[in-house]
């Protein structure tokens, strides 16, 4: 799959660990969803992108309602 930012082809899969938090003080108190997946890396551009896992997005989606952000 060609990279979507240059077209590159020069592309591979690594594992990746991101840690998701609000960035809005209010929120601060509240810990990070971790989330550990594959990601795509364009190695010509830098293009990154990965698919956050259903658990992870479902906790993302909580704290978003919980906090109105």
């Amino acid at each position: 799959m060609p990279c979507k930012s240059c077209s590159s082809d020069n592309v591979d899969k690594f594992l990746g660990e991101l840690t998701a938090s609000s960035p809005q003080i209010k929120n601060v108190r509240v810990p990070p969803v971790y989330v550990c997946q594959e990601v795509l890396i364009c190695l010509d551009c830098g293009f990154a992108e990965l698919r956050v896992p259903a658990t992870e997005l479902k906790s993302l989606q909580k704290r978003k309602g919980a906090f109105g952000n």
